[in-house]
């Protein structure tokens, strides 16, 4: 079904594909020292070969560039941009060689608070920790925390068994890891026997990875918030103050929000603007023809599960068209967490 998407060497046809150009969205790298369980997190391996395929695929770009002709009205097709999200500390050593090897530009979106320290965040330690432990062990540790029936059964199960505790920390603590829970969450790791090897780097490992060429680096607030759910004080903090405090420790800043968990809407889009963003990402995972002055670009998130004739497929654009016939139009702003959603 996809040989119509290559041609006999191999390459792309690229007028067909990419056909208003695209960003991709990753988040940690795992190696054989450095694994991880969730499934936003990619090989090594998988991501040198995904560069190899968008290589063929189109021209790969710093995401600046990419915003910029966008700002301008200039055509972004068969570009494509590379990012990542939370500043993972796996992007030193064996990803470093690679990136600097080939010279693939990248942005990485900070969190400023999870960087002072160079913390862990709360998803990758569930994540983590959720198959070390039994069932019943798990459930305890649900009840332990307080998480309400209501988000135990309301969740469709196709999300996997880990649904309703996030979905239930993002709707209540508007995707903070709330300090009252940190007790149980360590017993659970000191049972296990494990905690998770993937943190965000410090500001240090940042700055020196900043220093080549093609890394730059962008917004993703102070403390990685459902931002929906602020109240406009807090909302304008996390955004302002987190492109602020990037300004001061590195040179290049890209003006750009990736947008925490994708979860948005107009309220956070105007804040944004207003905080000095030329334009916020989100997660809708589609591409098309982008019009100057649109306030927010989306992107396609990356998984383990994607190969490279998987995200040929996503970039050509046909599941798009399929859904647009087969499915009724898309909301215009991602439905908030819930206990049923």
């Amino acid at each position: 079904m996809f040989t119509g998407l290559l041609s006999r060497d191999g390459r792309a046809r690229l007028p067909r594909l990419v056909p208003g150009g695209a960003i991709l969205s990753f988040h940690s790298i795992t190696t054989p020292a450095l694994p991880a369980c969730s499934d936003a997190h990619v090989s090594l391996d998988t991501f040198q070969a995904l560069v190899r395929c968008v290589q063929r695929l189109g021209e790969l770009v710093p995401l600046r560039e990419f915003v910029l002709r966008r700002e301008r009205g200039r055509s972004t097709s068969g570009l494509i941009a590379i990012t990542f999200d939370d500043a993972y500390a796996a992007l030193t050593g064996e990803f470093r060689q690679f990136v600097t090897s080939a010279a693939v530009p990248i942005t990485i979106f900070a969190v400023t608070e999870a960087m002072r320290t160079g913390s862990t965040f709360w998803w990758d330690r569930i994540e983590d920790v959720y198959p070390r432990v039994t069932r019943d062990r798990w459930q305890a540790f649900e009840a332990a925390c307080g998480l309400p029936e209501s988000y135990r059964h309301g969740q469709p199960q196709e999300f996997g068994p880990l649904r309703p505790l996030r979905q239930w920390v993002l709707a209540n603590f508007s995707g903070r890891w709330p300090a009252a829970l940190e007790p149980a969450l360590c017993a659970l790791e000191r049972e296990a026997g494990y905690q998770t090897l993937h943190r965000s780097m410090t500001c240090e490992e940042l700055q020196d990875l900043a220093r080549l060429p093609w890394v730059d680096v962008g917004v993703h607030t102070v403390s990685h918030p459902v931002l929906p759910l602020l109240g406009d004080v807090e909302l304008q903090h996390e955004i302002a103050d987190g492109y602020r405090a990037l300004q001061e420790r590195f040179e290049r800043v890209a003006p750009v929000l990736a947008i925490p968990f994708g979860l948005y809407d107009r309220r956070v889009l105007r804040a944004a603007r207003e905080a000095g963003m030329a334009t916020s990402l989100t997660l809708a995972g589609d591409i098309g023809h982008h019009r100057p002055g649109e306030p927010a670009l989306p992107r396609f998130c990356i998984t383990r599960t994607d190969t490279c004739r998987r995200l040929a497929l996503r970039l050509s654009g046909l599941p798009r068209y399929v859904r647009a016939w087969s499915a009724p139009a898309a909301p215009a702003y991602p439905q908030l967490p819930s206990a049923r959603s």
